[in-house]
């Protein structure tokens, strides 16, 4: 075990048990002041210095060990923490849950399928590869639910291969397609194809077989070299595409960006209108310093989206099919001082007397969860949490529905996967998932404001074993 010592903590007496020469750094600016970092030797851990300043950390530490009165039993517990099982959220498709589920001991997870109540094991990587070098990089169920396409890469390569599962046997019926790297799939209503990105060719590619992407729509059973090419000729060959569909397979929209900048351009087309092959794609947002996520819904109705347009923390807004730009959106949900927009859903089901926008921001590092009216934006209510944690990974259902799936965290709490039911306003951990870890109990969360130096109010979360006056530290 190494620990590296905190800049201007001093010397410690490892170090002077083991002295090494000054080193000159590079020189960092610190509250407005140049700094020499005077550890940075410590980058090199082949350095005669670095191999033995680490020696004798780890003799300090072996000193320290034997005093440690409660080390077995934090052991087990961060044995029980890191071997525990986990899931995510579930895709529910049709009548079917798809999620990734890692049973507790395994090291990979695996891509299970819920229904009726019972969970089985569509892909488990393992069974391919006993050696562990096959991971499952990406997965997207079609809208029926009865095949799913699957992205699996190996040695490490992250280079993927897409197939195409049918649902009820497991069996292999498309594929395989290479040159895909976790690309987006979006299905077509019944099954029948799909869009997805795939890199050309090297021959076809001068300068990188890794850039000069595509967009595609592939015809399940047919060979991948016949796919039709339907976006990205002519465009920057280091740009990256998305690529999303509604459930009815009327509307489409295409993505790109340049690489992780926090901005984009958006295409879309009314397949109603023209062949799937040949979309007729027309502007939809570009020219703005900013990022935009279209939700595809159903029916003729306006786009729903989340953006940083002319709002940097978001903003949810409501715009007509043929816009060409922000000037035409609506705002439902505008940005709001102190928090992050992360993430929104649609519950638009039959048991619901309208439709709701489900809501997820960060305030201070602590998620929460609100419920407007989808067509005012109006505030109706909250979603009750379990603690001060994080909420990530919002799933709902595409057609109608009125549940909301999510994963939650806090300090104490492993992650869990919660369900939300609008009609009833509910809020329970889903039961599709492997046993939970516990939450840690007798242990109290707080989050108090401190001033550093310069009055800067600085947000601290509080651990403790019994309550702690507001404005104060944990008992010593």
């Amino acid at each position: 075990m190494t620990v590296s010592p905190p800049r201007d903590a001093g010397p410690t007496p490892a170090r002077r048990a083991y002295p090494a020469a000054p080193r000159s750094g590079p020189v960092e600016v610190v509250h407005g002041r140049p700094v020499a970092d005077p550890y940075r030797w410590l980058e090199d851990p082949r350095d005669p210095a670095t191999v033995a300043w680490s020696a004798a950390q780890d003799v300090l530490y072996a000193a320290e060990e034997a005093c440690w009165p409660d080390r077995e039993v934090l052991r087990g517990r961060m044995a029980a923490l890191l071997t525990g099982g986990g899931t995510g959220p579930p895709v529910p498709r049709g009548r079917r849950e798809f999620h990734l589920r890692r049973e507790p001991g395994r090291e990979l997870a695996v891509l299970a399928v819920r229904e009726g109540g019972r969970t089985r094991v569509l892909l488990d990587p393992l069974a391919a590869d006993p050696s562990g070098t096959t991971v499952l990089d990406a997965w997207e169920p079609s809208w029926e639910g009865d095949l799913v396409a699957v992205q699996l890469s190996s040695g490490g390569t992250e280079h993927s291969v897409l197939r195409v599962l049918d649902t009820v046997t497991g069996e292999v019926v498309d594929g395989p397609v290479d040159r895909v790297r976790r690309s987006p799939v979006a299905w077509l209503p019944g099954g029948r194809a799909f869009y997805y990105v795939r890199r050309l060719p090297p021959e076809r590619a001068p300068g990188g077989a890794g850039r000069h992407r595509r967009v595609y729509l592939h015809e399940v059973g047919t060979p991948a070299d016949r796919d039709a090419e339907i976006f990205g000729a002519g465009r920057p060959e280091t740009q990256y595409y998305t690529v999303a569909t509604s459930c009815d397979g009327r509307l489409l929209v295409v993505g790109a960006s340049e690489g992780t900048a926090p901005r984009n351009e958006l295409w879309t087309a009314d397949l109603t209108r023209t062949a799937a092959d040949r979309p007729g794609l027309r502007p939809f947002r570009h020219g703005a310093d900013a990022r935009t996520v279209v939700r595809p819904r159903p029916g003729g109705g306006p786009l729903l989206l989340r953006t940083t347009a002319g709002a940097p923390r978001g903003r949810i807004a409501a715009a007509p099919h043929d816009a060409a730009g922000p000037a035409a959106w609506r705002t439902l949900v505008g940005e709001e001082p102190g928090t992050v927009l992360q993430d929104f859903a649609v519950l638009d089901g039959p048991a619901l007397d309208r439709p709701l926008l489900v809501v997820v921001r960060t305030r201070h590092a602590v998620g929460e969860v609100t419920l407007h009216d989808a067509r005012s934006g109006a505030r109706t209510g909250t979603v009750p949490l379990p603690g001060q944690g994080t909420v990530t990974r919002l799933t709902v259902r595409q057609d109608a529905g009125h549940e909301v799936w999510f994963a939650y965290t806090d300090h104490v709490t492993p992650t869990v996967v919660l369900h939300y039911d609008a009609v009833t306003g509910r809020v329970r951990p889903w039961p599709g998932g492997p046993p939970a870890v516990p939450a840690a109990e007798g242990v109290r969360v707080t989050q108090e404001v401190v001033r550093s130096r310069d009055g800067t109010e600085v947000r601290v979360f509080v651990m403790s074993r019994r309550a702690v006056p507001t404005g104060r530290g944990p008992p010593s």
